[in-house]
């Protein structure tokens, strides 16, 4: 897919409306209808969507289980999602809101589908639809509902990340892949590969720590309106 073709900006689109449909659900009562029927749709969907995905990859295409284990950052979030639709814990939407939406945003707004041919539509498909919904599950949790975050979920969230990273690396080295792109960076964006890979690390990590702390101002500022509120009481 050519970054920011129509077909691109229509995705990107679609994710925009997502996040802002699932931070108004705020409107409704948390323990309603509307919440309890949202989250098992959701769960269903995203369950659906890569379990077949999945199944399709290792029994059609013959890809070894090795190649096709869910572990890449959005592989986690999508763990992160249901744990988070399920529980409704605290840490799981803190991991689902920072770590979860800007992974997911990195993979919407520059894709890495590998997938030619027939099924390629099919493959555009499946990958929107599970990263475009842990964009909108990020903002739900929080957002839509009414959870602020402290200013210390942002080192939460970003610790755990470097965490699965270092976890992961002896693990890609070890069976030749490149889960969570600690090795290499991803192949359909070649322009990347013409810089050292550490840059590549060292700017995705600070991409990381700078968007977290700009997700966090809307609710620091909630936070101090009120600390002033309260001392213009």
């Amino acid at each position: 897919m050519e970054l920011f073709s129509p077909r691109h900006l229509f995705w990107i689109g679609v994710a925009a409306l997502f996040a802002t449909g699932c931070a108004n659900m705020r409107r409704w009562p948390l323990d309603g209808r509307a919440h309890a029927a949202f989250r098992v749709a959701l769960f269903a969907l995203v369950l659906v969507n890569e379990l077949g995905w999945f199944a399709y990859r290792h029994f059609v295409v013959g890809i070894p289980i090795a190649d096709n284990l869910p572990l890449h950052l959005c592989d986690l979030s999508v763990f992160v999602l249901f744990a988070g639709l399920a529980t409704g814990g605290r840490l799981w939407s803190e991991l689902a809101y920072y770590a979860g939406v800007v992974g997911a945003l990195l993979a919407v707004c520059f894709p890495a589908i590998s997938e030619t041919g027939s099924i390629r539509p099919i493959a555009e498909i499946r990958y929107f639809l599970t990263h475009v919904a842990l964009v909108g599950v990020g903002f739900y949790f929080t957002f839509g509902c009414r959870y602020r975050p402290p200013a210390r979920a942002i080192l939460r969230s970003y610790i755990a990340v470097h965490l699965y990273a270092l976890a992961i690396t002896p693990l890609n080295l070890y069976l030749g892949t490149n889960y969570f792109f600690t090795l290499s960076a991803p192949k359909q964006l070649a322009f990347i590969h013409a810089y050292p890979h550490w840059l590549f690390l060292v700017a995705v990590s600070a991409i990381f720590l700078t968007v977290f702390a700009l997700m966090h101002l809307t609710f620091a500022w909630a936070r101090r309106d009120r600390v002033a509120n309260r001392r213009g009481d």
